[in-house]
Parts: structure tokens; C-alpha cells; sequence
């Protein structure tokens, strides 16, 4: 049993090594660890790369928390996405991670966890008391959890608390560590008086199955009718029994697969009257079958095969019946049963290159109006970048969720939608407050979008702001080594510095896409770097002493500041560029 429980250990750092060397060469050992941790303790969420890191907390004053994420009914709540969601929420849940490289489960761990916790999921806590030794990005993901839960507070959700212990250890844990790990737990359900809480603990064995589990690409779906196909294209139209559906989409431990629905154009609308009347219709106790009064829902795959009873259908995608899958899920997870009643579900496997796809999922998806953001993975301006990226930028665009992550492509070259219009805003743009402010909102408001995202843009200004960011990160990390960055988080210092880039690079009060297009990025060298960052420094400085607001996470968000950032920068002589 020992010599087993040594050899998971060896192995989970077999593969830690490999992951770290192709992954994230850049990060240090213990960062490399925490983001692989986090990536496997949220693998059910399905995650990418720009929400983990949006939760990882890790540094001075992190009150020994390493990663915190809310999720809504199984959505992770990104800085702006609370905007969006339905007011009548199920489940809230809260996961705080903790990653450590020993090799075994140590007290003091949960006894720091029992120590903070409770004063930063409280209500009524006091910020400014909590500023000097709590790090701006903690208490801006611990805000916004309490924030959604008051903002739910009349659907009277379920809290579900979860802390996260993950190690290399061997065993589990000492009866000690687990006896302290229950206090914590019982301290937590007091949070709210319907809150449940809940530790776990992942050693070596859990990592290395988590890790050999991977994303499933592959689905299986049981029909309860013979399907019917057609010699045009290969594809089904079946009957599925409700169960059976529930299963297709839902993990391991019943939670829905949100990658399923990546390609469906709308989000789930919550309670309106066409939902609750599929609601009504699951909960019906006549005698009448489901797909009788449901227009059923259309999978888009790679393939698919009879197998049996089965179809076996790879990289399913949902495109159209997100409204029907959600209600299913709720029917189930409320104690719904399926009384022999039948989903009517359509598989087409459309062809990868070429419009066929493209058109399946507008088709499907017209019948109602869009919400701002629908449709954007399909249109040519996303593809077209991809396309420019990846070949002339050496940058790997993901159109759909961890798709470049899953095939192990590093991950600082991985880049979201999300990222890119974060960083076109704060370099092309010359916008950081807005870069820091919104995230999701860059893409789902009409007006932001269309100004990134422009047909007219040069493809070759999206490439570059992914370059400058690039280069201004890898300096801050290492500058921030033996220089600690106010407010300690580094975007609070990127953004603004690829917008005074744009302006030093120029020389230009306002520059053009195409005067950008025109700079040597060699003269953005760590000279140029470490006086910029002087420059920033200082005027964070002089924002905090007149500011009463107080804190960068603030000020670096504000419009004023990056004026007044723009004018310093203009007016610095010593900006010379030696050509």
C-alpha cells in the first residue's frame, strides 16, 4: 500500500514537470502548482483559463487563501456577470482553494482558513480595518460573492460552501487535521442558516486521476426509439427518454456540462413564461408524452455512431434547446421523474470547414430576439482572427472554451475573447479603467464590441496588443520580485502601462491603430519598462494621498486617472527612444 501511494507521488510530479515545461514554462514552480490545483479541483465547472486566474488570489496578505470563485446554478460570476443573471438563482456556491507542494496536511493551514474566513464572509465587515493585511484582489472576490448573495437573497437560493485543501500528500489527512477541517466546516454553514459547508481534501491520487480524466469530448446518448437518418448528410432524429437526456448532460456528479451549450447563441433566460411553461408541461401528471408539446433540441458533433442502444456522439454541442435542457436539469435535480416520457433530439454532423454549421446554429437559433453578445464565436471577424493568431502570431484564439487548453498549448499564449478585448482597450484604446472595469461587458454590449471587433481593424493591431501585454507581464513578474506593486495586483499595473506604451512607443498624443502598427516593439525593453513603471508608481502615490476612496484597485479603474496618467506621460521629456 505505501510503495503505492509513493509511486502516485512520483507520477503526479512526473506530470507536473511535463505540464510546467510545455504549459507555463514562465511560472514559477509553487504559481504552476496553485493554477494546476485550482484547474482540477473546478474541472467540473469547466472553466478557462481567464476565469481560474480571474479566482486566484495567491500572494502577500492572501489570508491563506489561494483561489476563491462563486458560481450562480453552476455559472462562474465573473466581475460583470452577476448583470445577467436570472433573479430566481437555485444554488449559490462559494469555493475557496488552497494548494500546497508538500507533501502532507498541515493545521496551521486550516487554522489560518478558521482565523480569516469568517471576518471576510461577513456582512458587516469593515473594509478599511481589513485593507492592511488583506490583498485588494481577496477582498474584491470576497465583495462580490456577498454582493451576489444579497442580491439573491428574495429566490432564497441554497449556499453551498466549499474549501478545497490540495497537496501531494500520500495519505489523507491526520485525525487532527481533519478535526480543526470540521470546526472550519461547522463555522462556515453559519454564514447564512441555510448554508451548508464542506472541506475536501485532494492528495496526490486525486490530482493524478482528476488529471487522467480530462474533458470529455465524447458523449453517449440511450434512444428509446430506432433513430431515423437520411442519405443527404450523416445524422438522427430520435426519441430519448427524459432520464436518459438528463444524463447526457450532466457530469459525473450531476452537474451540467456548460461546454455542452458553447455554441448555443443565447443563455439560459430563467423564469419566463415559454420556461415555465416547459416546467409545467415536465411536471404534468397526465398521461401525455413531453415531445408531444416541445420543439425538442439540435446537437451539432463531429461524429456520431450507432452503438447498440447508444449513439456515441463526439464534441457534442448543444445549438439549439438550452431553455429545454435547463429545465430538464431542473425537473431531475428537484425529484422530477420521467414516467416513460421522450425528448425529441436531432444530430447533425455538419462539416467543420465551409458555412453548414454556421448556418445549423443561426437557423435554430432565430426564432427569438438575441441578447447582446449572441453569435460573436461565428462570425467572420472571429474566425479571422483565429486564423491571424495562430499563424502569424503564435497565439492560439479560443473561440469555444478550453478547446487550445485541452489540446496542452502553453497557456500564456491561449487567448479568450475576453483577454483580447481587455487588452485592444487598453492599448489600441488607451482605456485601462475600462480594460480593469469590464470584462464580459466587452463583449455582450453592442458598442464596446463593435469598436474591438471591427471588420475595418488591421488583424494585425490585435496581434501586437497581445505582444505588448505579453512583454509588459513577463517584467512586471520579475520586477515585482524585489519591487512589491502597490495593491499587489498586477493588472492594476498592465493595463495602465500598455496604455502609456502606446503613447511613448508613438510619441504621439493620440495615436492611430495605424501609428501603432508602425512602433519597434524592441524598444520596449526593460529600461523603458522600469521608467514607465517609476512614472505609474508615482502617480499612484499622489492619487492615493487625495484620494479618499483609497486603494489602487480603485483609482486604477477610474476614467480621471487615466487622464491624468495620459498628461503625465506626455509631458515626461525623458521618454527619449534611442532609434
Amino acid at each position: 500500500m505505501t510503495s503505492a501511494q509513493n509511486n502516485d507521488q512520483r507520477l503526479l510530479d512526473r506530470i507536473l514537470d511535463d505540464q510546467h515545461r510545455h504549459l507555463a514554462p514562465g511560472k514559477s514552480r509553487e504559481d504552476f502548482f496553485t493554477f494546476f490545483a485550482a484547474d482540477k479541483a473546478l474541472q467540473e465547472w469547466d472553466l478557462d483559463n481567464d476565469e481560474i486566474m480571474d479566482g486566484i488570489v495567491d500572494g502577500a496578505h492572501d489570508c491563506g487563501i489561494d483561489g476563491i470563485w462563486t458560481f450562480v446554478d453552476d455559472r462562474y460570476v465573473t466581475a460583470d456577470a452577476h448583470r445577467y443573471l436570472s433573479p430566481r438563482a437555485r444554488i449559490i456556491e462559494l469555493v475557496i482553494l488552497q494548494a500546497k507542494t508538500s507533501t502532507g496536511y498541515q493545521e496551521t493551514v486550516i487554522e489560518k482558513l478558521a482565523f480569516h474566513l469568517p471576518d471576510l464572509l461577513n456582512m458587516g465587515r469593515d473594509e478599511e480595518e481589513l485593507a492592511p493585511h488583506t490583498n485588494a484582489k481577496l477582498l474584491d472576490r470576497t465583495r462580490r460573492f456577498l454582493h451576489i448573495l444579497e442580491e439573491l437573497a428574495s429566490s432564497f437560493p441554497q449556499v453551498r460552501i466549499k474549501v478545497i485543501y490540495a497537496s501531494k500528500a500520500a495519505d489523507s489527512p491526520h485525525p487532527n487535521v481533519k478535526s480543526k477541517g470540521d470546526r472550519l466546516r461547522r463555522e462556515l454553514a453559519k454564514i447564512t442558516s441555510d448554508a451548508t459547508a464542506e472541506i475536501e481534501y485532494l492528495n496526490a491520487a486525486d490530482l493524478r486521476e482528476r488529471t487522467a480524466r480530462g474533458a470529455r469530448a465524447v458523449a453517449q446518448l440511450v434512444f428509446s426509439e430506432t433513430p431515423m437518418s437520411t442519405s443527404l448528410g450523416e445524422g438522427y432524429v430520435c426519441l430519448a427518454r427524459l432520464d436518459e437526456y438528463y444524463r447526457f448532460i450532466t457530469s459525473d456528479n450531476e452537474a451540467l456540462r456548460l461546454e455542452l451549450f458553447e455554441s448555443n447563441v443565447r443563455d439560459y433566460a430563467g423564469s419566463t413564461a415559454v420556461n415555465n411553461a416547459i416546467g409545467e408541461t415536465l411536471k404534468s401528471g397526465t398521461g401525455e408524452d413531453f415531445w408531444w408539446f416541445n420543439n425538442g433540441v439540435t446537437v451539432v458533433a463531429d461524429a456520431a455512431q450507432i452503438a447498440g442502444k447508444k449513439i456515441v456522439v463526439k464534441d457534442p454541442q448543444i445549438v439549439n434547446g438550452l431553455q429545454t435542457s435547463h429545465e430538464v436539469y431542473a425537473y431531475f435535480q428537484n425529484g422530477g421523474q420521467h414516467r416513460d416520457r421522450s425528448l425529441l433530439v436531432k444530430i447533425v454532423v455538419a462539416p467543420e470547414s465551409g458555412t453548414a454549421r454556421d448556418r445549423i446554429i443561426r437557423a435554430t437559433n432565430s426564432q427569438t430576439q438575441l441578447p447582446a453578445g449572441a453569435l460573436r464565436a461565428t462570425e467572420p471577424i472571429q474566425k479571422d482572427i483565429e486564423e491571424s493568431l495562430t499563424h502569424s502570431g503564435g497565439y492560439y484564439y479560443e473561440r469555444r472554451a478550453g478547446y487550445y487548453r485541452n489540446l496542452g498549448f502553453p497557456l500564456d499564449r491561449v487567448v479568450s475573447m475576453t483577454r483580447l478585448a481587455r487588452e485592444f482597450t487598453a492599448f489600441a484604446q488607451r482605456e485601462p479603467h475600462t480594460a480593469l472595469r469590464h470584462s464580459e461587458a466587452l463583449l455582450l454590449d453592442d458598442q464596446h464590441y463593435g469598436q474591438i471587433f471591427s471588420p475595418r481593424q488591421d488583424l494585425d493591431i490585435y496581434r501586437l496588443s497581445l505582444d505588448v501585454h505579453t512583454r509588459l507581464r513577463d517584467f512586471l513578474t520579475h520586477y515585482a520580485d524585489d519591487h512589491p506593486l502597490l495593491g499587489e495586483t498586477l493588472e492594476n499595473w498592465l493595463y495602465p502601462l500598455a496604455a502609456m506604451s502606446a503613447y511613448t512607443l508613438t510619441r504621439l498624443r493620440q495615436p492611430a491603430p495605424r501609428d501603432l502598427l508602425h512602433i519597434d516593439l524592441a524598444h520596449l525593453n526593460d529600461d523603458l519598462m522600469t521608467r514607465m513603471t517609476g512614472v505609474l508608481e508615482q502617480n499612484f502615490k499622489t492619487a492615493l494621498r487625495q484620494s479618499k476612496a483609497g486603494g489602487v484597485d480603485r483609482i486604477a479603474r477610474t476614467p480621471d486617472f487615466t487622464t491624468k496618467l495620459r498628461q503625465a506621460v506626455i509631458s515626461q521629456g525623458r521618454f527619449h527612444i534611442e532609434r
